[in-house]
């Protein structure tokens, strides 16, 4: 097998400073790291320009073109690119210190334009291409931008109607990407603008690179809350390097020695709407590797790993999952068999054949896939975990450590963790349970024009307030076992709020109480209902089909028990959800009915009625894994 396996085994994973809030560091440097041992690189263009110098001739960013192969440009040319789109931004009027919009997915022009930006110190605002029309209007609004840069023709036109519309007035300049503009009409006080004309701009005008400082926002990333309106949480040059120095120390410095280069290719496919994908991509560029980008289309998504042929591949939870259950599908479960070995090296090939190293995070995978994933593609799988709000990475594991999917790792590099205290749950710091904390150089700057929240997001000291409950294992790894606000992260990535859930589908004359749960390995929701019965017989003899009537004559728990009941009553609170606003992903794809009430006494709610979650998780955990052995992902 690979080096991974030599690695070095630890008793011990992170150490204990003496106090009284048991703060937790990593083991492998003696305090913690603020940037790159270089000592040279303090922003992401101080990154660009040392890899530039060391390896001007090195392939940098690449994708497919139309022979279906990958194409590559150096990172001296790249610079130069850069350099040139500074220019026009600069000839444009956008000053530094401002900030500007990439809307879409990414390609090489995206990132291009992404790296002229960071040339004249000006912070990057990418906006979601999945993303609602009216939050992207929010940001536009909210970070006043004037420039925002399309992928595509469909974009530009969006946009043109959202600015008559009036809801994105401070827009003047819009420039596409990829494609032409010959169906798109002009606007008054609108300018519009091909790439081409824009590098042509550039290039007739050139200036000097007016370069950011450490302290300087490099990006601000919008977090994917399905209430209220987004926050952007700014990140500076020092935030996004600490978090990716983190990496390298845990990685490449002793008594760990990966080596990572000019051979090694990273493919490039997760947003860069997402931090996590920047703090890939910076760890590559420090390393003078080379960026493969993804064609676009998802469809050609496994198409596009065979093209590249990639070293290193990021992917969340979600993607794991989908190959493990592929596998399992096809009978593959047992690694020690010859005609698994093949099977496994016909897997790798389907990734490339090349792929050295994986990395996941995002959401927590489960052992078993964990598992699945090291042995079936024979290398090791990085895991770590974090918020936006710290970079991403705040915890990794280490690579000698075998026993994913249980905790998230101990401390990463950068990083101080401590859990608080969280009484109103039963969660003390004394008992190693506990709201989890981050300080360092990762931390963000605050929320982009939010002050009230920054400060009750990081406190005084410079703890960042997770909202996580964790809780650590005798060995200094830290698990996460809950949310504080029931805020949580389902495999995808997308964060669902089970409390504003709950008290949409309690409106609901068929629900006396309503327990909405989900886990952070799958995609969606499933929920306990406490039905009104008589209420709820009423609306199947009114709608219900003959099958579910048919269940009428049943009683008690035999009538809730009944398949087609449980189905009747999941597409109603479907429906009577998104009558009322939910979102798909807000909607139950499974629910348990019991005349069973949740009560104080029985200890499943506050004294003041509220759902204690841990408690009804563990009492109707069995219902839950049920529901969710039942129901397979889309």
């Amino acid at each position: 097998m690979r080096d991974f396996y030599k690695a070095p085994q630890f008793t011990q994973y992170s150490r204990i400073l003496f106090g009284d809030e048991r703060i937790h560091e990593n083991i492998l440097v003696n305090e913690p790291i603020t940037g790159p041992p270089c000592g040279t690189v303090t922003t992401m263009w101080e990154n660009l320009k040392r890899t530039t110098a060391i390896h001007p001739d090195a392939d940098f960013l690449g994708e497919i073109g139309n022979d279906g192969r990958y194409h590559f440009k150096t990172y001296k040319e790249v610079m130069e690119i850069a350099e040139t789109i500074g220019s026009a931004v600069y000839n444009l009027g956008i000053q530094t210190g401002t900030r500007v919009g990439l809307a879409g997915i990414h390609s090489v022009n995206y990132e291009e334009a992404m790296w002229g930006l960071i040339s004249q110190g000006i912070a990057l605002v990418p906006l979601y291409h999945n993303s609602k029309d009216d939050a992207i209007c929010e940001i536009v609004a909210s970070c006043q931008l004037e420039l925002i840069f399309c992928d595509t023709p469909e974009r530009i036109v969006d946009f043109i109607q959202k600015r008559k519309e009036g809801l994105i007035e401070s827009v003047k300049i819009l420039v596409l990407l990829n494609g032409n503009l010959s169906e798109i009409s002009t606007v008054e006080d609108l300018k519009i603008l091909v790439f081409a004309d824009f590098l042509k701009l550039g290039e007739e005008n050139r200036v000097k690179p007016n370069p950011p400082k450490a302290d300087d926002v490099y990006i601000i990333c919008h977090t994917s809350g399905t209430t209220g309106r987004p926050k952007g949480v700014q990140l500076t040059h020092k935030n996004l390097l600490a978090a990716m120095s983190g990496l390298y120390m845990q990685w490449c410095h002793p008594p760990h020695d990966f080596k990572f280069g000019t051979n090694d290719t990273y493919f490039s496919f997760l947003s860069l709407a997402h931090i996590y994908e920047h703090l890939m991509q910076s760890f590559i560029i420090y390393t003078g590797g080379r960026v493969g980008v993804y064609s676009g289309d998802l469809k050609k998504l496994i198409l596009d790993i065979q093209n590249l042929k990639p070293t290193m591949i990021s992917l969340v939870p979600r993607i794991l999952n989908k190959l493990y259950d592929q596998q399992l599908h096809r009978g593959i479960n047992n690694p020690n068999t010859i005609w698994d070995k093949l099977v496994f090296e016909k897997i790798r090939l389907v990734i490339g054949g090349r792929v050295r190293y994986l990395t996941t995070g995002g959401a927590p995978v489960t052992p078993a896939v964990h598992d699945f994933t090291r042995i079936a593609f024979g290398c090791p799988l990085f895991e770590g975990y974090g918020q936006t709000e710290c970079g991403a990475a705040g915890t990794l594991n280490l690579p000698g450590d075998l026993t994913g999917g249980t905790h998230v790792g101990a401390p990463a590099p950068w990083a101080q963790i401590k859990l608080v205290d969280v009484p109103e749950l039963g969660y003390l710091s004394a008992n190693d349970k506990g709201e989890v904390c981050f300080r360092g150089a990762a931390v963000m700057k605050g929320y982009f024009g939010d002050e009230e929240l920054s400060k009750k997001t990081v406190d005084e000291q410079g703890w960042l307030h997770t909202g996580d409950i964790g809780e650590w294992l005798p060995d200094g790894r830290l698990k996460i076992i809950d949310r504080k606000n029931a805020l949580f992260k389902l495999a995808q990535g997308d964060f669902v709020s089970a409390e504003a859930i709950e008290s949409i589908l309690g409106l609901s004359p068929l629900v006396n109480q309503i327990f909405v749960t989900g886990l952070s390995t799958r995609s969606f929701l499933v929920g306990i209902v406490v039905v009104e019965v008589e209420t709820l017989k009423k609306e199947i003899e009114k709608n219900g089909d003959s099958e579910t009537k048919a269940c009428l004559s049943a009683d008690g728990e035999e009538f809730l028990c009944k398949e087609p009941i449980k189905r009747f009553m999941t597409q109603y609170l479907s429906g009577f959800g998104k009558s009322k606003g939910l979102q798909t992903i807000e909607t139950l794809r499974r629910v348990y009915l019991t005349f069973e009430e949740l009560t104080a006494e029985s200890g499943l709610l506050t004294p003041t009625l509220k759902i204690r979650r841990q408690p009804c998780r563990e009492k109707f955990m069995a219902e839950i894994d049920a529901m969710y052995d039942e129901e397979t992902e889309l």
